[in-house]
């Protein structure tokens, strides 16, 4: 009874803002609803404190999620965006945000654009999420980077973007860099280190708490026993700024090619009201281009490494390499979208520390269809299977190897 109240009421909220939203010229909000049906096999969700690479672990009847993504415009050339979230899980606030910032877009006096964003962003990865409420248009679980991407990284701070169409290359072709300063982002990597990769549709909120798997080197007694056992992704720890560099080049709308390097500059040693910081280190590469038939692609590729403690035998106490990447084809027919994915990640260790395996490799597909029945209503469903082997789970009693299965039902209201 207390979830279907929650339910109702963070449902009525949400409603009571975006139409208050919309009545006001210059603002709009999009107020989004995903409910659905969805049938599961494989481990206890990580959600629920084990080793589930998957949100859900039982089948039934769910309410993804319900968000209000609003954007005004105070001035000429400022603009606000304050993205709001809601679940009923038990890991934060029933409500809370992924996103508020302010854009600055000066009036042009040349052929390059600038802009300043200042606040709480996401850091411009995802070529999936691109929908109001930082929605995928595509599937409706986002991939395994961009699912590590909306439960670990945000940036709180600032972001300069620079951006020219060049006239002597026929006004087709746009380059950018974005460079961004943010704080409160040293945990990030924890999860990906002492959980593993993951394949899911839930974005954290800034007062989640992230739960761990009952990892052996944070019980009592243990190396790591000052952590919580869970983690809170967006905390500043030791007063250090973080930062990265992006570069893209788009060709009109046939080819957009996205390049980053992005540092939190963590100090591996600084603890801070039960939490670690963790210098987290990656390159990013994304392309989305067009293939004969009306086929869209997306690739993504991610390689890096996260680190935490003090150096033991030439490694930090947690050491750890990751990568991962992807490829989406998608096609639409009139009101109706194909989409499949093949993800692939991995984690190596590179520390010797006792109870510590956190080496993974695996691989997930994705089978989607969606079907819009409106601007409004759309109807998807989707097949998820993912097979890891990873090579801590025998701390738990389980098998090192498993395939996890998802199939999902979905409503999508927008308006």
């Amino acid at each position: 009874m207390g979830r279907v109240l929650t339910t109702a009421i963070l449902l009525a909220v949400l409603t009571v803002t975006a139409t208050a939203a919309e009545i006001v010229d210059g603002h709009e909000a999009v107020f989004g609803i995903d409910a659905g049906y969805l049938s599961m096999s494989g481990h206890p969700s990580w959600t629920e404190g084990s080793v589930g690479k998957l949100r859900y672990q039982d089948d039934g009847v769910v309410l993804n999620r319900a968000f209000v993504d609003y954007n005004g415009r105070v001035a000429d050339t400022l603009k606000v965006h304050i993205a709001l979230e809601g679940y009923d899980d038990n890991l934060g606030s029933a409500i809370d945000f992924t996103q508020a910032y302010v854009e600055w877009r000066p009036l042009p006096k040349s052929d390059a654009r600038y802009r300043l964003k200042l606040g709480a962003f996401y850091p411009r990865i995802s070529l999936e999420n691109v929908d109001p409420g930082w929605s995928s248009r595509y599937t409706l679980n986002s991939s395994a980077i961009n699912t590590w991407v909306a439960e670990e990284l945000r940036s709180t701070g600032a972001e300069f973007t620079i951006s020219r169409r060049p006239a002597s290359l026929g006004g087709a072709h746009t380059f950018s860099v974005n460079l961004a300063a943010f704080i409160g982002n040293d945990p990030a990597g924890s999860l990906l280190a002492w959980k593993g990769w993951s394949v899911h549709d839930r974005q954290s909120r800034f007062s989640d708490d992230l739960p761990l798997p009952p990892l052996p080197q944070i019980q009592p007694g243990m190396m790591f026993e000052a952590q919580d056992p869970y983690v809170e992704p967006f905390q500043e720890i030791d007063n250090k700024v973080g930062y990265y560099l992006n570069a893209e080049w788009q060709l009109g709308k046939k080819l957009l090619v996205r390049a980053m390097h992005y540092d939190n500059r963590a100090e591996p040693t600084a603890i801070e009201q039960c939490q670690y910081a963790w210098k987290t280190i990656f390159n990013h590469i994304g392309v989305q281009t067009t293939l004969p038939g009306d086929v869209g692609l997306i690739t993504q590729w991610m390689t890096g490494s996260t680190v935490m403690g003090p150096v033991i035998d030439s490694a930090h106490a947690v050491d750890v390499e990751y990568a991962a990447y992807f490829a989406l084809l998608t096609r639409t027919f009139d009101q109706h979208r194909v989409s499949v994915r093949y993800d692939h990640f991995d984690v190596s260790q590179n520390d010797e520390t006792e109870e510590d395996d956190n080496s993974e490799n695996g691989h997930a597909w994705t089978l989607s269809y969606q079907y819009s029945y409106s601007d409004t209503i759309s109807l998807a469903t989707e097949w998820l299977s993912i097979k890891t082997h990873h090579y801590g789970w025998v701390y738990y009693g389980l098998a090192p190897m498993a395939t996890e299965r998802q199939f999902q039902l979905t409503l999508r209201v927008r308006f």
